[in-house]
């Protein structure tokens, strides 16, 4: 939006600039001049100022939403964290950072080859 003065007349005549959908280029349509194009113009800067209020305070929110955001990523962490030891205590392995999978035996070599067997009370030596 501009108020622009012309050589012919000296008057100031309220042009807006708009961009053509078809070729994508800036044109400059003309509004008018005199009291109507001075509160037109007066119009036009309200709704500017208003938007950028607008995008001000959005801005601000999203301000505080991103504080409110890293607190819960790092509630996310920890909360995995707790989960993981817990399965762990309880007996599951990832392996290969894949699934979490309960293992075969408590000695902890989940009946692989070569795994030692568990003897019982009867197989204790000493």
């Amino acid at each position: 939006m501009a108020l622009e003065t012309r050589k012919v007349g000296g008057n100031a005549y309220l042009y807006l600039s708009r961009r053509d959908a078809k070729t994508g280029r800036v044109r400059k349509v003309y509004v008018g001049r005199g009291p109507k194009a001075d509160a037109a113009a007066a119009e036009l800067e309200t709704r500017r100022k208003s938007r950028g209020d607008e995008r001000r305070a959005v801005e601000q929110a999203v301000a505080e939403l991103r504080a409110v955001d890293a607190l819960m990523a790092s509630f996310g962490e920890a909360a995995t964290l707790i989960m993981e030891a817990t399965l762990f205590a309880a007996g599951f392995h990832r392996p290969n950072f894949g699934v979490w999978r309960k293992r075969r035996n408590r000695d902890g070599h989940g009946g692989h080859r070569g795994a030692i067997p568990d003897r019982g009370a009867a197989g204790r030596i000493g």
